[in-house]
């Protein structure tokens, strides 16, 4: 279905005593190039959303004041309802993020309302001048053409109002090759949080590090990260994320980028969930035993067993034997880990 109705709005970062000031908006006319891009990103945002939010409540109170803001602008539609949305951002905009243009975006999909609340630095090709405190916006094709692809974006979808608590979210100013952190538009001006079960964040850090185990090819790397895979264990039932998981073990930047490039997109990375052990072992897995000796046998627990002959001894120890070719030997400070 097309989009009922766009409004947009120049949000300047929040300075002490620029609370009165008036935040330019304009309505956007349903027709023209500026229209077609914006029309694009509300098209994809069902599909190009992929990270799971939800409004976080005021304690035992089911109450948010961001899902109060978009619940009033969806049900009138206006540039002052949607001015109070760019009202918050302001609040949670600094020097660091920057000016920007706050667009809004509503439809009908079926039955269902959506909205797109989606952020644009104004450097990436939209001119943005406030003239007399009015908003007069200028669509750039030759510059916004190969740049439109930076934004923010979150989008929330039901019949009933009521049921917009949660939503989904996209990142695409998140440089692929870092670790991002939840910031100001998540946490900050959505008042929300990140919506992984520990199953899904357990399965996810999982999946990654078994994919990332049998594509590296270094030998050393490969040890790494066999190593974090059986720590894990030692984190049941405590919160973290593959991000902080790799930190707790001090991975290299070799590892990570290895265990990153397995996940759906980066900004899942940083998503906080409880870790399932039942879960991540159904994935991955590696027995290991150690013996008063100081030796440790580890292997993949579905070939443990077939792989390391085990024998009981008269006097009550235990004779472990493995063959094969030895294609890695190295000295390790510090003991076993």
């Amino acid at each position: 279905m097309p989009i009922e109705s766009i409004q947009t709005y120049l949000v300047h970062p929040h300075a002490p005593g620029d609370d009165a000031r008036h935040i330019g908006g304009i309505d956007v006319p349903l027709t023209g190039k500026l229209f077609d891009t914006f029309n694009g990103v509300y098209e994809k945002s069902e599909v190009e959303c992929d990270i799971d939010i939800a409004f976080v409540p005021k304690g035992d109170v089911q109450q948010n004041d961001c899902r109060d803001l978009v619940l009033a602008y969806v049900q009138a539609r206006t540039l002052e309802a949607g001015r109070q949305l760019a009202n918050r951002l302001r609040e949670h905009t600094t020097n660091r993020s920057k000016q920007g243009l706050m667009v809004l975006m509503y439809g009908k999909e079926g039955q269902d309302h959506r909205l797109v609340i989606s952020r644009y630095p104004t450097n990436t090709g939209i001119l943005a001048e406030e003239n007399g405190g009015q908003l007069d916006v200028q669509f750039l094709e030759r510059v916004f053409m190969r740049s439109a692809v930076s934004y923010k974006a979150a989008m929330y979808q039901h019949a009933s109002l009521n049921r917009f608590w949660e939503g989904r979210a996209v990142d695409k100013q998140i440089s692929s090759r870092s670790l991002p952190t939840p910031e100001y538009w998540i946490h900050g001006f959505l008042g929300s949080d990140f919506r992984t079960t520990s199953a899904q964040g357990t399965r996810r850090l999982a999946v990654a590090l078994k994919k990332a185990i049998s594509a590296v090819d270094n030998l050393e790397l490969k040890q790494e990260l066999i190593s974090a895979a059986t720590l894990a264990r030692g984190l049941a039932g405590q919160r973290t994320s593959v991000a902080e998981f790799c930190d707790r073990y001090g991975l290299s930047a070799p590892a990570r980028q290895a265990i990153v490039a397995n996940l759906p997109n980066v900004a899942v990375a940083a998503q906080l969930f409880a870790l399932d052990v039942a879960v991540f072992d159904q994935e991955v897995a590696y027995r290991t035993v150690q013996l008063d000796s100081g030796v440790l046998i580890a292997a993949s627990a579905s070939e443990f067993d077939a792989l390391v002959e085990r024998e009981e001894l008269p006097d009550g120890d235990e004779k472990f034997s493995v063959t094969g070719h030895i294609i890695n030997e190295r000295l390790r400070r510090g003991g076993i880990s």
